[in-house]
């Protein structure tokens, strides 16, 4: 793993964060942010105590629009207990006014390899188009 701010990520966080720093210049864009922070006191008191724990990738809040919440999702995200709780991670993001972009290791390999280049930021482009991010 590597470590920015003093805070570990995982493979593919550091170029992505690079490639969004860039496409949302005038953005504020936090990582490892408190997934609790997201939620509003309808959904607060209903999390569990992994939830309060849970921590998003990367987090996007633009001005007077809708906050975006960028998963980078490797292979351990495609296993049973794993996925189940990113579909209701999902659900609720969303249920509190978040877009929420997965960035899949199948779906963005150029990103995987960490490299910053036209193909990364494509394979990023794609994935926020995909969720209705016109950019």
């Amino acid at each position: 793993m590597k470590q920015i701010d003093d805070r570990f990520i995982g493979k593919g966080e550091k170029s992505a964060l690079v490639i969004l720093k860039k496409i949302f210049s005038t953005a504020d864009i936090q990582i490892q942010f408190p997934f609790c922070n997201l939620m509003n006191e309808e959904f607060f008191g209903s999390l569990s105590d992994r939830q309060k724990k849970e921590t998003l990738d990367i987090v996007v809040f633009r001005d007077d629009l809708q906050t975006v919440v960028i998963r980078v999702q490797d292979k351990t995200h495609v296993g049973t207990m794993k996925s189940a709780r990113d579909i209701v991670q999902k659900k609720m993001l969303e249920w509190n006014d978040c877009k929420v972009v997965d960035l899949w290791f199948y779906e963005c390999p150029v990103l995987w390899k960490e490299e910053v280049n036209e193909s990364s930021e494509n394979e990023i482009k794609v994935a926020l188009n995909e969720v209705g991010l016109d950019l």
